[in-house]
């Protein structure tokens, strides 16, 4: 099964591709609107008893693809196009195949055989992985960022979690109405649950997380009850 307009999630939604989206205000969730959510057609198979794994796999000659693997189907997210693959066991271990695609992953290499081309000794990015999983579960905006470690994950129809301290402590929280300032280009999140009340600020300016040395579109800042949390993060559709 083969999709050619836009990404479809395997949970049944599309997606636009974060890399060609530049986002330089505080509208930045309100603007996430336009990537459109569709029921589509459901996954091959039966229902999934375990956790869905993603991987961003980076071959050779700069070729690039995701790679989700849900019971036994594998989802490829390629450039062009998202293809589900069945899984097929043999001696040399479990394979994912179509008439036309063979993928194999083991022991932190993959090889995929596409159209008669060839990429081997793929290599997992694990940070891109998590964005990519995190996008595919449905979360609309992830940041993290550290001293303490912490990662924020908003769904804009659904609920905000924030996880962090030394026990990876999750605190959940719906989703509520943001606060847009437009002159400082910032979007205020205000909520709380029984415990916990959080304030999250999102302003569109860059922002550079030295740990990896990557560059964000959106500076975090987290209250957290009497904590303050500082990072990076960006919209995932």
């Amino acid at each position: 099964m083969s999709f050619t307009p836009a990404f479809m999630t395997s949970r049944g939604r599309f997606y636009c591709r974060a890399g060609h989206i530049t986002i330089t205000h505080a509208l930045i969730l309100l603007l996430l609107a336009g990537c459109a959510r569709h029921p589509v057609l459901e996954p091959l198979g039966e229902p999934k008893l375990t956790a869905a794994r993603t991987w961003a796999w980076e071959c050779e000659s700069n070729f690039a693809f995701v790679a989700r693997e849900e019971g036994n189907a594998m989802w490829l997210f390629l450039p062009d196009h998202a293809v589900q693959l069945r899984r097929v066991d043999d001696n040399s271990g479990p394979r994912y195949q179509s008439k036309e695609i063979l993928f194999r992953h083991k022991n932190g290499q993959a090889r995929l055989e596409l159209a008669g081309t060839r990429y081997e000794h793929c290599r997992n990015n694990p940070l891109r992985a998590a964005r990519e999983h995190a996008r595919l579960n449905g979360i609309d905006f992830r940041a993290t960022g550290n001293a303490p470690d912490w990662i924020l994950e908003i769904k804009l129809d659904g609920d905000m979690q924030l996880v962090t301290g030394p026990d990876k402590t999750a605190y959940h929280f719906v989703t509520p109405e943001p606060l847009v300032i437009e002159s400082e280009h910032k979007t205020l999140y205000s909520a709380r649950n029984k415990h916990h009340q959080v304030v999250v600020e999102l302003t569109g300016t860059p922002c550079h997380d030295a740990t990896i040395g990557e560059m964000y579109e959106v500076s975090v800042n987290i209250s957290l009850d009497d904590r303050k949390l500082k990072g990076c993060g960006g919209a995932l559709h």
